[in-house]
């Protein structure tokens, strides 16, 4: 008799102790949370691979073929980054639907985060056929 009650009062302890691991309300809203933004930092990572990928080769005959890309978005306004490209190689419906979707991510996730950033103005670079590859001019 003994014994059956030692072993259940071992099995209660058991269920008991579990207890302490089961995830609140509050923590389960935490982790969906980071879930989401982890998602969030991917999707974005992934998009501006892709931004890289469609730029990547910069052949070109002239200047006229050199474009400027204005990328992402920064907390207090304006580009994060500017990306030179090739007209005459660049699939420019694709490049331009991939860098819209791309800023979208980032300001949700700026947003999300609350980050902030410096007001400073990031002029726009010239872009040049040099060598038969776009440049960005110094």
């Amino acid at each position: 008799m003994k014994m059956q009650g030692i072993s259940t009062l071992l099995g209660m302890l058991v269920l008991l102790s579990g207890c302490n691991t089961v995830p609140q309300k509050g923590d389960l809203m935490l982790n969906q949370l980071d879930g989401s933004l982890a998602q969030l930092q991917v999707d974005t990572k992934q998009l501006h691979q892709r931004l890289q990928r469609l730029t990547e080769n910069k052949s070109c005959q002239q200047n006229a073929q050199c474009k400027i890309l204005a990328v992402g978005h920064r907390p207090c306004g304006g580009p994060e980054q500017y990306l030179v490209y090739s007209s005459q190689t660049t699939d420019e419906k694709l490049l331009a639907i991939t860098s819209e979707r791309y800023k979208k991510l980032k300001q949700e996730q700026q947003q999300r985060l609350g980050l902030r950033s410096t007001c400073q103005i990031m002029p726009q670079p010239v872009a040049a056929c040099q060598q038969q590859q776009c440049a960005l001019l110094p």
